[in-house]
């Protein structure tokens, strides 16, 4: 086999072990809660089991004896010779970890070591392995006149003092995979968990290389003896007793149809999904620019057949790049259970740490979520888990004091609205207080008792939010250093997402972050202010108007505007960027205004005109600009002009230091 075929047999084996341990986990946590309920046993046996084969196969010992012990276990808890306690629950989930620290060190190409000496006696112990186990009956050799044309028979014995006689089995057949397929063997391959040291394997198999390089590949594994090799004899392919060939006309179709069958998808690499909606993006720029092209042609050409040939052509192309786009986006979409399901087990062990009770709740694991986005949200749930477990969730005999119930509840929620993904992390604890949350704002500097004074209760909450900020009492190594919700909210604004906190003293608090469904291609209205074009995200938009100017509010030179019984604060769009003199004073009834929600809060932009919706591709400023606040980044319009699409959530950052602090355009 080549380097290649290797590699990328090891992807996929990463893969689907990264799977495994998923399921491990979750199936060893359901245990501990369903002790009787044997599907689940049966569940978590299979993933060992699974785990257990393809790691022997890729040659990885250390995996698969790990494995073949927690199997062992998993076992005996099938066959009732031992019970669910949280001695072997806890046995079980270190072998996990075990198994999660070898994985990750045959990702990063190191040596596996690990010290899992007690662990695997404590597996052992926990279900003793049968001593004498009988060994089955030496199995019949394959004879040459019964092998079919073109096969050989392989007689292959594991050694009397192997320990995991069933893993060489394996071992022997992906050995022969390339060189041929076996066509029958005793004991069948589905038997082999049940192999004794010392059995013998009798394989028919179809050759596709020559004779010796088998021979080659089974004298190469250790604790494995090729004891006898038949060949074809003439008679054997002439016997007229021997069944006939299969032909085209008399085979049967079913292994075909099978094969067809199992072959439902097929693994792509991360990076050619990147390129497929690079190569897209690309289509949707031209599609706009096209329509813009033809649009002028219409407005001077317009009886021409030619430019009505063009225009339907035009049409058809646009709506292939549409359902070209809409299927690959589809395919970059994963279900936001693929990173719900690590966050079980963490739970669990943090509430045992913490010495609290209380269930976790998953909803909503269906939802999709670009890829790319997927991952990047481990570590803002990650902390804000971290915080409702340490510092939300009352320990046991307060919350029943408080007259609550003993048991907590922390719930883990994904929702799709519109063309966002709402990620809800609530739990049922003491809330925040928000007097201590001003307290230490104003203790690491992060406001000032005059920038206080100016905002609201809800605004002071959000000072959770700022760097350095924790209200907890005491340092604890689960959270509380205050490191950790600055990390959200800027890993949330980093994805053109929003984070926002609500809390009730005694009832609990709830974080919901919102996301756009990919980073790549969006709806957004493009707006003109001055001779420069900005692009502002549909999916942020609430609505656009004009006002009378009677409307319009000065608050300490700030512009705002009584909107319908609330006060909106607004930002022209100009000066933001580039200062425009005097622009407060321009604002008038003739004013276009939208109005965003970025999350925290509304804002109203001050635009000078709306160009129109239309879909744009994002495209990254590269890092010779740095960190724009306020910019998400750029696209080309239709007119190949460049525009600048705004981030909201940075934009409102700028409102609120404006707001608390000092003016940034003066009256």
């Amino acid at each position: 086999m080549s380097n290649m075929d290797m590699s990328d047999l090891m992807a996929v084996f990463l893969e689907e072990a990264d799977e495994q341990l998923l399921r491990l986990d979750d199936g060893i946590l359901q245990l501990e809660k369903n002790p009787q309920d044997t599907e689940v046993i049966k569940e978590v046996f299979r993933a060992a089991h699974t785990l257990k084969g393809s790691s022997a196969t890729m040659g990885l010992s250390e995996i698969a004896n790990l494995t073949h012990a927690m199997e062992n276990l998993l076992d005996c808890l099938r066959n009732d010779t031992v019970s669910v306690s949280s001695e072997i629950i806890d046995l079980l989930l270190s072998g996990n970890d075990a198994l999660r620290t070898l994985i990750s060190q045959v990702k990063a190409g190191e040596t596996l070591q690990i010290d899992a000496e007690e662990l695997l006696s404590g597996l052992k112990a926990a279900c003793a392995q049968p001593t004498d186990a009988k060994k089955s009956a030496p199995v019949k050799k394959a004879k040459a006149n019964n092998l079919p044309p073109g096969a050989i028979g392989l007689t292959i014995k594991i050694a009397d003092d192997c320990l995991m006689p069933s893993v060489r089995a394996f071992m022997v057949y992906n050995s022969l995979s390339g060189l041929g397929e076996v066509v029958s063997s005793e004991p069948p391959q589905d038997k082999l968990d049940d192999l004794a040291a010392g059995q013998e394997l009798a394989i028919v198999f179809t050759l596709h290389a020559d004779k010796d390089h088998v021979v080659s590949a089974i004298k190469s594994l250790a604790e494995v003896e090729l004891i006898d090799i038949a060949l074809p004899t003439d008679s054997a392919s002439t016997d007229s007793t021997a069944p006939p060939a299969p032909t085209a006309s008399t085979s049967t179709r079913k292994p075909e149809m099978d094969q067809a069958k199992s072959i439902q998808t097929v693994r792509v690499g991360v990076d050619r999904l990147d390129t497929l909606m690079n190569l897209v993006a690309e289509l949707v720029i031209d599609r706009t620019r096209i329509a813009g092209i033809e649009s002028k042609l219409i407005l001077e050409y317009e009886n021409e057949e030619l430019v009505q040939n063009l225009g339907e052509t035009a049409a058809h192309i646009g709506r292939v790049v549409t359902e070209l786009q809409e299927h690959i986006m589809k395919v970059r979409l994963l279900p936001v259970e693929q990173v719900f399901n690590r966050f079980p087990r963490m739970v669990r062990d943090l509430s045992h740490k913490a010495g609290k009770e209380l269930d976790f709740i998953l909803e909503g694991q269906d939802t999709e979520l670009d890829r790319s986005i997927l991952e990047d949200i481990v570590d803002p749930i990650t902390h804000l888990l971290r915080n409702a477990i340490d510092h939300g969730i009352e320990p046991p005999d307060e919350r029943v004091k408080a007259g609550k119930p003993r048991t907590a509840k922390v719930i883990l929620a994904a929702k799709q609205e519109e063309n966002r993904i709402i990620i809800e992390v609530e739990d049922d604890g003491g809330g925040i207080d928000v007097g201590k949350v001003k307290s230490a704002a104003l203790k690491k500097g992060a406001v000032t008792e005059e920038m206080l004074s100016r905002m609201s209760e809800d605004d002071c909450l959000q000072l959770i939010f700022a760097s350095g900020v924790s209200t907890a009492e005491k340092i604890t190594d689960i959270s509380g250093r205050g490191v950790g919700m600055d990390v959200v909210r800027n890993n949330i604004q980093g994805l053109s997402g929003s984070v926002e906190v609500h809390t009730e003293m005694g009832k609990g608090t709830r974080f919901k972050i919102s996301l756009p469904l990919t980073l790549a291609i969006i709806q957004a209205l493009v707006t003109g202010v001055d001779d420069r074009v900005f692009v502002i995200p549909l999916s942020a938009v609430v609505e656009t108007f004009r006002c009378d100017e009677a409307d319009i509010r000065y608050i300490d030179s700030h512009p705002a505007i009584n909107f319908r019984g609330s006060v909106l604060p607004l930002i022209d769009l100009g000066s933001l960027f580039e200062p425009r003199k005097n622009i407060v004073k321009q604002l008038n009834k003739s004013t276009t205004f939208v109005m965003v929600n970025t999350g925290a809060l509304k804002v109203g932009l001050v635009v000078d005109r709306l160009i129109g919706e239309q879909e744009v591709v994002i495209k990254a400023l590269g890092s010779f600009f740095g960190d724009l606040r306020g910019i998400a980044g750029a696209t080309i319009l239709g007119d190949g002009r460049v525009a600048l699409i705004l981030d909201v959530a940075g934009i409102a950052g700028l409102i609120n230091r404006r707001r608390y602090s000092r003016p940034m355009v003066e009256a």
